[in-house]
């Protein structure tokens, strides 16, 4: 039987389909758009009303090429953004009117676990999720999480304290995104080490995009390795750059070319706290992980 599931991210809005057969999933079917949903909070707290119509609308588009495409059933998650989301009850509202799906808004530590069981593969592994509004750290083995965290730390998240112009700008957001992350990966080393890192979210998958010279997702980028060194010289690249210029770059989708320097930045200070000088990149998603986690 074939489900899908549907998961309004920060950043984006992603749907995947697939029939599960002995413990993998086959036939996979993956959509995604992009709603920007953190940037669409006012400072109220509040997304507007004119972001709220837009990703609705996305999510119905999903959902109607996953029935398409044969999918039974279809869940819909919500992760960061709504969690911070004043008003996420209306969101929710407005998409089961337009199709049906009730929301489900889940929590830092389940998206942690989603995340790692989608790319553990029964190893012991650090799996790091930088998402638009929150970064998820988990290390577990045998697909059974054993310490994960949900940090209140994102690209668009960062991007909202201050864009990034400049080689001063950069070093500031860096400076700001190594302080979050310290706390964390004190209790990270205090653990027995994870043999590989492995990243997984939009700033993960665009750097590796970026390092191929195209724009890839999903298959396209699994397994591909970003190192510290070369993360360092995006950055300072990306800081010297305009906007404009930006979105010339090869592998880089024109909507990341704003909030893709505190990408990296997250991923540089992640990089340098957990003690590593390379990441493993994963094109699954924490989709992959919650619709491995249901009965088969």
């Amino acid at each position: 039987m074939m489900r899908a599931a549907i998961a309004i991210g920060s950043n984006s809005t992603r749907m995947l389909a697939a029939d599960r057969q002995d413990g993998a999933l086959c036939r996979v079917l993956r959509g995604r758009e992009e709603t920007r949903l953190f940037l669409g909070l006012d400072d109220q707290g509040n997304i507007r009303p004119e972001r709220m119509e837009s990703t609705a609308q996305a999510v119905l588009r999903l959902a109607i090429l996953a029935r398409r495409h044969g999918a039974e059933t279809i869940d819909l998650l919500a992760t960061s953004a709504t969690r911070d989301a004043k008003n996420g009850g209306a969101l929710a509202d407005r998409i089961f009117a337009l199709c049906g799906l009730k929301l489900r808004v889940i929590s830092g530590q389940e998206e942690a676990a989603l995340a790692f069981r989608a790319v553990s593969e029964g190893q012991r592994r650090l799996v790091m999720d930088i998402g638009g509004g929150s970064t998820e750290f988990t290390v577990g083995e045998s697909n059974v999480p054993q310490w994960s965290v949900s940090m209140q730390l994102g690209a668009s998240r960062l991007l909202k304290m201050g864009e990034i112009n400049s080689l001063s700008d950069a070093e500031r957001t860096l400076d700001i995104a190594r302080k979050i992350i310290a706390p964390y990966a004190a209790q990270y080393r205090a653990l027995p080490p994870a043999p590989a890192l492995v990243g997984l979210g939009g700033s993960c998958t665009t750097s590796a995009a970026m390092l191929m010279g195209r724009e890839a997702h999903d298959e396209g980028v699994e397994g591909k390795t970003v190192t510290l060194a070369w993360a360092r010289e995006q950055l300072r690249l990306l800081a010297s750059l305009t906007l404009e210029e930006r979105m010339k770059v090869p592998g880089l989708p024109p909507g990341r070319a704003a909030h893709m320097p505190h990408g990296l930045c997250i991923l540089i200070a992640a990089l340098e706290a957990c003690g590593f000088d390379s990441l493993t990149v994963s094109g699954r998603t924490n989709l992959d992980g919650y619709l491995l986690s249901l009965d088969a």
